[in-house]
């Protein structure tokens, strides 16, 4: 009878251990920092940032969205966050274009960039033009987003390094 009250006593304090450093492992589990994206409110704007942007050698990234648009929400919220899109995201210059307002600034915006709808994520080459190729218009889930961010077009130098040793 003993025996049977200690097993019972042990198997409580084993999962009682392992539950309370489950729960310490989760909660103090280093997260994922939040970037940064740089506001844009007009054409002049982005030029200029597109121009520092060129200067340093990093391509662009830029989001138009509004703040009633769901897939816009959801791709701030799940996709942007990501732990495997976040380090892809560091290499871009990361710009946001909130066009709610709908003002004449934003109108004007859009109509330069050739948006109709949200979210759309622009790209940038590493020497400031742009590639409408790689362009995306909807809301896209962190898997392809991280792949999207590695195409070849976006850095060749990159790639065609690396496709060169490849031969």
């Amino acid at each position: 009878m003993m025996t049977i009250k200690i097993k019972y006593t042990l198997v409580c304090l084993i999962l009682i251990f392992t539950a309370t450093i489950s729960g310490y492992l989760l909660l103090f589990q280093p997260s994922p920092q939040a970037l940064t994206f740089t506001p844009v409110n007009s054409i002049s704007e982005l030029k200029r940032a597109l121009k520092t942007a060129a200067k340093q050698q990093r391509p662009v990234l830029l989001d138009v969205y509004a703040e009633w648009c769901s897939p816009c929400i959801a791709l701030t919220q799940q996709t942007f966050p990501a732990a495997k899109v976040i380090p892809q995201l560091k290499k871009f210059i990361r710009l946001k274009a909130n066009v709610t307002a709908n003002t004449s600034a934003d109108i004007a915006l859009m109509h330069h960039l050739s948006v109709i709808g949200f979210p759309s994520l622009l790209f940038w080459d590493t020497q400031g033009n742009p590639l409408p190729q790689v362009r995306i218009s909807g809301f896209i889930n962190a898997d392809d987003f991280n792949r999207h961010l590695q195409q070849a077009v976006i850095f060749p130098a990159v790639s065609s390094g690396s496709q060169n040793n490849a031969q």
